[in-house]
């Protein structure tokens, strides 16, 4: 089969919604199908670009978006697109993001007259990340244009797909006009790597961690709430002087955190690693470091970071809101949104409780195969050839 992705977001930089597509595509080319992902061109950002069998990257002209320095807006691209489809001649068009890429797959769509998959990977008009606007008329206002926009841009769908159950109830409960189907991330998890006993010590002496650790990764920016965390944290911290909270990423909201840890007098407990290449991260061994893994963020859909981590076995601290409710149970616990008192609780629990944490443990390596990549592909598949199919017969 051919499938065209088109995404205003992919390698190198650096989100859940990139490497849950990197890892996608790599897996439909390992099967022997054909994919063909049009971008926008990201200049200057010095990491290892994405290669896998059977699939190209076709980059498109490119303007600032301001929103982050890695990121850029696709402008002017049709005649680009229209040039490599024709060639191309694809079964499926799959837009993956509501930007200007995702209008430029809607248009080939039209013109190729192929079939259109979209997935909502995140939804926007949530008010985490809105955090930027300071009123709240202005709040509601882009809350209502953003709602329509996806509305109208999603109606021109043949299938719509959403990566975690809590948020096809949400599009559906709002009046979201076509029926959106459940399809998680997916994860590598041949990936997975433990370190022995001799490179723990390395590492915790080279970072200066202390005995216990709890553990964060991902992208540093304002809606992910890691303020919020490193609050949580110094409740905890006051405590225990025999815990660190590794932080692992970079991020426009990098500067303002380590402020807040100088503030709170924690320099000593929180760790700042800064960018760690994502393959070397997951394949390193280095999260199983972590005690537990924690989050409050309260935007997550089926966040990588999450499903990474659990492939891990590590124990989930989360926030009681959106996908997280979906992917923390019996391995970890959920605090309310906001909470830092409840949260730090949450943490002390599972690190000062070795047969909680051990359980939890092996909670969250059961709990992440349903998400093997492989599993999760062959029913992406499913659904492309039914629509296929369909569409064939019309």
């Amino acid at each position: 089969m051919k499938i065209a992705y088109f995404t205003d977001t992919f390698l190198p930089q650096v989100n859940g919604i990139a490497t849950a597509l990197a890892n996608q595509a790599a897996q439909l080319g390992k099967q022997g199908h054909s994919v063909l992902i049009f971008t926008p061109k990201l200049d200057g950002i010095p990491r290892e670009k994405f290669k896998a069998e059977n699939v190209q990257v076709i980059h498109l002209p490119t303007v600032p978006a301001l929103l982050y320095p890695e990121f850029k807006l696709g402008v002017f691209g049709l005649p680009k697109v229209i040039k490599y489809l024709a060639k191309f001649d694809p079964d499926i068009i799959h837009l993956h993001s509501p930007l200007t890429v995702g209008m430029d797959a809607v248009t080939a769509a039209k013109i190729f007259k192929k079939p259109l998959v979209g997935t909502i990977h995140v939804y926007l008009t949530d008010s985490s990340y809105l955090r930027w606007l300071k009123y709240r008329l202005a709040v509601k206002v882009v809350d209502k244009v953003v709602e329509r926009y996806l509305n109208f841009l999603f109606s021109q769908c043949d299938l719509v797909l959403a990566p975690s159950k809590m948020l096809v109830k949400e599009l559906t409960q709002t009046g979201f006009k076509k029926t959106v189907h459940y399809l998680p991330n997916g994860v590598i998890l041949s990936q997975y790597k433990s370190l022995s006993l001799q490179d723990q010590k390395s590492i915790k002496k080279k970072y200066g961690l202390k005995d216990k650790i709890v553990l964060h990764f991902g992208r540093l920016s304002p809606e992910k709430n890691v303020d919020l965390l490193i609050k949580s944290f110094s409740l905890l911290a006051k405590k225990h002087p025999d815990v660190s909270l590794l932080i692992i990423g970079d991020g426009p909201a990098k500067k303002s955190l380590v402020k807040l840890t100088k503030r709170l007098k924690l320099d000593n407990q929180v760790v700042f690693t800064g960018f760690i290449d994502h393959q070397k991260l997951i394949s390193s061994g280095i999260l199983t470091l972590g005690n537990l893994f924690a989050t409050a963020s309260t935007m997550e859909n089926n966040p990588m970071a999450v499903l990474e981590a659990e492939m891990h076995g590590l124990p989930i601290v989360g926030v009681k809101q959106a996908g997280l409710v979906e992917l923390i149970s019996s391995n970890g616990f959920l605090a309310e949104a906001g909470d830092i008192k409840e949260m730090a609780e949450k943490m002390e629990k599972i690190l000062y409780n070795q047969t909680l944490a051990d359980s939890m443990q092996k909670k969250s390596l059961e709990a992440i195969k349903p998400y093997a990549i492989d599993k999760v592909a062959d029913t992406l598949l499913g659904f492309y050839h039914k629509l296929k199919l369909e569409t064939d017969q019309t």
